[in-house]
């Protein structure tokens, strides 16, 4: 009888695997792609018959507002996490944290993979603690270490690697064995906010890079076909904000508007900055600001409800936006 029961057992027990290993294997594919300041109405500058046809095959929101502020580091944890900046700290893409007398910038490498500054938990973060393998290609945040996570696949940020070989690594990710192979990627290019920002975002310039972008789309998906795996696949297609012409005559110079005498720093650059101030010239320099013409500014934790924002100590005294 004993031996009985340890046969039956043993079967429980590869039945109960060989489920385990099911539920694995049908579990979808989640790709996610941001390209950097895709503005909303790019696709009707150009011709992008990439991005149709995915418009007819899937689906397409009708319009996405970005967090505020509307940058890239922010916006892009903020896709990751579900939070607002104002919440996963993330405050801008330069600024002193305050909390931990220490300065974050984009540009600082060994701030950017210091997890301390980042609140909250990204998906791959989530997606790691149940069991399921991530892979990240210069999402912001995904260098540091958080809450003693990384994602299982991840690079440094090296802004030269062209897209084709960022399409390469998918692939790569996505044609490894099931035991190793990610569910869970998200991927950036920092296009094509660069170009928007040199020339404009209603430049020619810009509109062939769109195109360029396109064709590069066209690529990714036929490599993506050919994977036996295709049909599990879901994709995401993305930006973290748009972008608005502007010109020099706008220009605000902020020492022509306040005595800058008067405060400690400022955080973060056009259209919006958070001013430090100091000890007893608040609402001095705060009354300057507010009779100044074309700038809208806040003293902390009066910002108005609808930007969830300004009540994070990483956004300092007076938060002001052109």
């Amino acid at each position: 009888m004993n031996k009985h029961w340890l046969i039956l057992g043993l079967l429980l027990f590869v039945l109960s695997a060989c489920n385990k290993q099911e539920e694995r294997d049908d579990r979808p594919y989640l790709v996610i792609l941001s390209l950097d300041g895709f503005r909303w109405d790019y696709p009707q500058m150009a011709n992008t018959p990439t991005l149709d046809s995915l418009k007819k095959a899937g689906v397409i929101a009708e319009s996405l507002k970005p967090s505020y502020p509307t940058k890239t580091f922010p916006n892009h944890y903020t896709m990751a996490t579900g939070l607002y900046p104002d919440h996963h700290g993330l405050v801008d893409n330069y600024f002193h944290a305050t909390d931990l007398n220490r300065i974050y910038s984009m540009r600082d490498r060994e701030a950017v993979m210091d997890g301390v500054f980042y609140g909250g938990e990204p998906i791959w973060v989530t997606a790691e603690n149940q069991g399921m393998k991530s892979a990240t290609f210069f999402w912001v945040g995904s260098e540091a270490e958080i809450k003693g996570v990384r994602p299982t696949y991840w690079y440094q940020y090296d802004w030269t690697i062209p897209f084709e070989d960022r399409i390469d690594s998918v692939v790569h990710w996505l044609s490894l064995p099931e035991d190793k192979r990610p569910h869970l990627i998200m991927w950036y290019y920092s296009e094509p906010d660069h170009t928007g920002h040199v020339s404009g975002p209603e430049s020619e310039e810009l509109k062939v890079l769109v195109e360029e972008l396109d064709t590069y789309l066209a690529d990714f998906f036929t490599e993506m076909r050919k994977l036996p795996l295709f049909d599990k696949l879901n994709f995401i297609i993305t930006s973290d904000h748009g972008m608005n012409a502007t010109s020099n005559e706008k220009r605000i110079f902020i020492e022509q508007v306040i005595d800058t005498s008067q405060i400690e720093y400022m955080d973060g650059i056009t259209p919006n900055v958070n001013i430090k101030v100091k000890e007893g010239m608040l609402d001095e320099v705060y009354a300057d600001l507010q009779a100044a013409e074309h700038l809208h500014a806040w003293k902390h934790g009066q910002l108005p409800e609808r930007l969830h924002y300004g009540t994070n100590i990483r956004t300092q005294d007076i938060s002001l936006v052109a």
